[in-house]
């Protein structure tokens, strides 16, 4: 879509993909101000991912997490609403406003298509869900150059086939220059120029 209130439109929004790794080197963050002697931190991990809604769920262990009754190393979510308990509670808030609830009183069990890693991606089985050609990413992964190191299947691309993305970038480089150029249209739209920009947001359609 596209505002008048805004430049940014649909190519501006990150793929799934890139919303998961910047989720985990959020994470990764965190971990390292803990690990860095702040008491104050709590720990975080991811819990929920919903690949339809290009979202990623962060979320505090003591406050949403279980030892798992299968299996106690290893952690179970409660990140899910059990919006019948919440609205007793609430009524009873109403009649009595001494009487107090939290959060940790209405969670529920988070479901399994719903957690992190799940082969569901968040979607939920039992839904009924149409497949169509769409559009994908060309490349998943990238280098530090920005230099594609993936393709849209998540494999690996032959050493030839990123040295002549390479070369290409090279050549966009001669044209832009290392640094990135913004041209303002008219209008107020702008332009970014960034040759290490150059091959994400490129897509097929499958």
């Amino acid at each position: 879509g596209k505002s008048d209130a805004s430049n940014l439109n649909m190519s501006n929004s990150p793929w799934h993909h890139e919303v998961l790794q910047f989720t985990k080197l959020l994470l990764k963050e965190l971990n390292a101000i803990r690990e860095g002697g702040d008491d104050l931190m709590p720990e975080y991990d991811l819990a929920c991912e919903h690949k339809h809604s290009c979202s990623v769920l962060l979320a505090r262990v003591d406050q949403f997490a279980v030892p798992d009754e299968n299996d106690p190393t290893k952690r179970k979510w409660r990140t899910w609403i059990d919006y019948d308990k919440f609205q007793e509670l609430a009524a009873k808030h109403a009649a009595d406003p001494t009487f107090t609830f939290g959060v940790e009183d209405y969670v529920a069990d988070t479901p399994s298509w719903a957690v992190a890693g799940a082969d569901e991606e968040g979607f939920d089985p039992t839904d009924n869900r149409h497949r169509k050609k769409k559009k994908h990413p060309k490349y998943t992964k990238f280098d530090d150059d920005g230099i594609p190191t993936h393709d849209t299947f998540n494999e690996p691309l032959e050493e030839e086939e990123m040295l002549k993305l390479r070369n290409l970038m090279k050549e966009k480089k001669k044209i832009v220059g290392e640094a990135t150029t913004v041209t303002e249209l008219q209008g107020g739209e702008r332009v970014i120029d960034d040759a290490s920009l150059m091959f994400r947001g490129l897509t097929v359609s499958r």
